[in-house]
C-alpha cells in the first residue's frame, strides 16, 4: 500500500517510519521544511508522571486572571474571534474533576509506555537516544511544592511511577533567593529536538520514505480506489491512503477531505522558547521547571533552551516578540547566572491543541486517518502515536 503522510513534524515522521516498518511504501507531503512547526524549539522533556491535561479543573478561572496581564503565561487576542470561542467554551466544559480523572486515567497507557516507545524508534534505526535525567522544579512558595506533590499523587494512581524528593534550593546555584522551596523527580528524560528530528529524518529516508518539503496540500479527495492531493503549486499526489499528520493546519486539510464534520476544533496554543547564555558556574546540567510561571529550562549544546507561554492566536500569524520579552521578565527574578539580554533562537511554535485537551490517533473514513491534536505533549506521545496509525492502516488495508 501506498500511504501518504501530511506533515513532517515529530508524529508525522514517527508515523511514516513504523508505516515503513510495516512494510508500506510512504510520501511524506510537507508544507515547509522538516520540523519547521512545533517540533523544532520546544523543551523536549518526556516526564510521564507530569504530563497531565490541559484542561485542569478550576482552570478558567485562572485564565481570566492571566487575561488581565500581558506578562502572564497565557495570551488571548481581545475580542475572540468566533472560531476561537467556540474552541475555548468547549475547552472549559472538560474543566471539572470528573472529566479530568477520566483524562488522566485514559492517557495513562499510553505515558506508561512513553520510554519503551522511544526505545522501539531506535530499533527502527533512529540514531539519536533520550537523555535520561532528574528534573528540578523550583517553588516560591510551600503552596506550589504542595501542588506537585499532590499531582505526583495522582499520577502514581494510574500506574505512572515517579517520587518527589524535596531538596534545598540553596545547594543549586542557579536558583536565586526568590526560590524558598525545591524538588526532584527522577529518572525522566529529554531530547535535543533539533538533533533528534535531523536524526529521525534521516531514518526515514534509509528506510525508502520519500519526503517532499514545501508541498503544502490545498484540496484533495478519498474515492473508492485511493486518494488524491494537490498542493499549492498544483502538484498532485495519490496514495491507498492519508495520514493527516499536519498539527493545527491539520482540521483544514481533514475538512477539504470529508467536509466541516471532520474537523476537530483545534487551535494553535503557540509555545515560544530562545537560547541563552549561561555562567558556568550556574549552568544547569539537567532541566529545570518554574511552575509558577510556567517557564521550563533545558540544557541545550552547552546553553540553555528557555521555554514558556501559550498564546492562542492563528497559527500563522507573525511572531509576537512581547511573549519573548514576558517569558525573560518572569524568569529574571529567578535565577541566577543565566544571560537573558543577548538571546538567539527566538521561535514560536503552534501547538495543535484540540477542544477537549485529548489527542486524536484514529480513522477518519476507510483510508483517511489522523494524528494530531496532542498539545504540548507531541514528543512525548509522538512514537507511541506513530505506531497505532501504522497498526489502523494495516489493519483496514492491508501491506
Amino acid at each position: 500500500m501506498h500511504v501518504i503522510v501530511v506533515g513532517a513534524g515529530f508524529v508525522g515522521l514517527s508515523s511514516a517510519l513504523h508505516l515503513a516498518a510495516d512494510g508500506h511504501e510512504v510520501t511524506v507531503l510537507e508544507r515547509t521544511g522538516v520540523a519547521a512547526g512545533s517540533s523544532w524549539g520546544n523543551a523536549g522533556f518526556i516526564v510521564p508522571p507530569m504530563t497531565k491535561p490541559l484542561a485542569a479543573p478550576g482552570a478558567w478561572v485562572n485564565g481570566f486572571d492571566m487575561m488581565l496581564n500581558k506578562d502572564a503565561p497565557l495570551s488571548m487576542p481581545q475580542p475572540f474571534s468566533p472560531r476561537l470561542a467556540l474552541f475555548l467554551a468547549k475547552f472549559a466544559s472538560q474543566m471539572t474533576k470528573k472529566r479530568y480523572a477520566a483524562s488522566v486515567r485514559a492517557e495513562a497507557p499510553a505515558l506508561k509506555d512513553a520510554f519503551a516507545a522511544f526505545g522501539r524508534m531506535e530499533e527502527l534505526g533512529v540514531k539519536a537516544s533520550l537523555t535520561r535525567a532528574t528534573f528540578t522544579m523550583g517553588f516560591e512558595s510551600a503552596e506550589g511544592l504542595e501542588g506537585l506533590k499532590t499531582g505526583m499523587a495522582e499520577s502514581n494512581s494510574v500506574g505512572l511511577e515517579g517520587n518527589v524528593d524535596v531538596v534545598s534550593p540553596e545547594v543549586l546555584p542557579f536558583f536565586s533567593d526568590k526560590i524558598t522551596h525545591a524538588a526532584q523527580v527522577r529518572d525522566q528524560a529529554y531530547i535535543d529536538p533539533p538533533a533528534y528530528m535531523e536524526a529521525l529524518a534521516e531514518a526515514c529516508r534509509i528506510a525508502g520514505v520519500n519526503i517532499i518539503e514545501d508541498a503544502d496540500v490545498v484540496s484533495g479527495y478519498e474515492g473508492d480506489s485511493g486518494v488524491g492531493l494537490v498542493d499549492r503549486k498544483g502538484r498532485s499526489y495519490g496514495g491507498d491512503a492519508v495520514v493527516v499528520a499536519a498539527g493545527v493546519w491539520s482540521d483544514d486539510l481533514l475538512e477539504t477531505l470529508h467536509g466541516k464534520k471532520a474537523r476537530i476544533g483545534m487551535a494553535a496554543g503557540r509555545g515560544y522558547s530562545f537560547t541563552a547564555s549561561v555562567d558556568p558556574e550556574f549552568l544547569p546540567t539537567e532541566p529545570v521547571r518554574f511552575p509558577s510561571v510556567s517557564v521550563v529550562v533545558t540544557p541545550y549544546r552547552g546553553k540553555v533552551r528557555v521555554g514558556g507561554t501559550m498564546e492562542f492566536l492563528p497559527a500563522d500569524a507573525p511572531m509576537n516578540p512581547a511573549r519573548i520579552d514576558s517569558i525573560k521578565k518572569a524568569l529574571r527574578p529567578l535565577v541566577r547566572g543565566i544571560d537573558l539580554e543577548n538571546t538567539t533562537d527566538h521561535w514560536m511554535g503552534p501547538r495543535p491543541v484540540s477542544p477537549d485537551g485529548s489527542e486524536r490517533v484514529e480513522a477518519v473514513s476507510q483510508r483517511t486517518f489522523v494524528a494530531s491534536g496532542h498539545g504540548m505533549w507531541g514528543i512525548t506521545l509522538g512514537p507511541r502515536a506513530g505506531e497505532i496509525i501504522a497498526k489502523l492502516v494495516t489493519e483496514r488495508l492491508g501491506r
